[in-house]
């Protein structure tokens, strides 16, 4: 069947101001007047973001994530320690991170504030202002947040068998 302007058309006939048209051409020409804008939108955004870290192969998805620890999750240590610090995937802002650590049945450990392991941004370090004497299990919670402003969570806990310094 012809329609408007020569143009071949199949399908159920419609006529409509002299031109015939079919249902179905109707769909695809509406569909494709939606579908175009949106893809081109989509082009136009995507070709100027800025390139994520899961694109750059850093395998993070804006998050710092606990690469390691000391004392290490679920250690049993001989001894209290010193201090207690946290590796993580990304640089942490210690101004807005917060750790606590936490004897179960206990207190609180009161602690120093946070500070960076050396030069490392990815660390998060405190000192035990009154290290625990008591043996037990303690647990570390943490809350970092990393330069791009996403916040991470998470606790994990370690066994003190005696006493004393580390």
């Amino acid at each position: 069947m012809l329609g408007c302007n020569g143009t071949l058309f199949s399908g159920v006939g419609i006529t409509r101001s002299g031109c015939t048209l079919t249902y179905l051409s109707l769909m695809r020409l509406s569909a494709l007047h939606s579908i175009v804008p949106a893809a081109l939108l989509f082009a136009g955004v995507t070709a100027f973001a800025p390139p994520t870290p899961m694109l750059a192969g850093r395998g993070t998805a804006f998050h710092a994530h606990l690469v390691r620890a000391d004392p290490a999750a679920n250690d049993t240590i001989a001894s209290t320690p010193k201090a207690v610090r946290l590796w993580f995937s990304e640089p942490v802002e210690l101004g807005l991170s917060r750790v606590k650590i936490v004897r179960v049945g206990g207190d609180t450990v009161k602690t120093s504030g946070l500070r960076h392991e050396g030069t490392a941004a990815t660390t998060a370090a405190l000192d035990l202002a009154t290290p625990p004497t008591s043996p037990g299990t303690y647990v570390v919670m943490y809350r970092v947040v990393s330069r791009d402003g996403h916040p991470t969570s998470g606790s994990y806990s370690f066994v003190i068998k005696g006493s004393g310094a580390e």
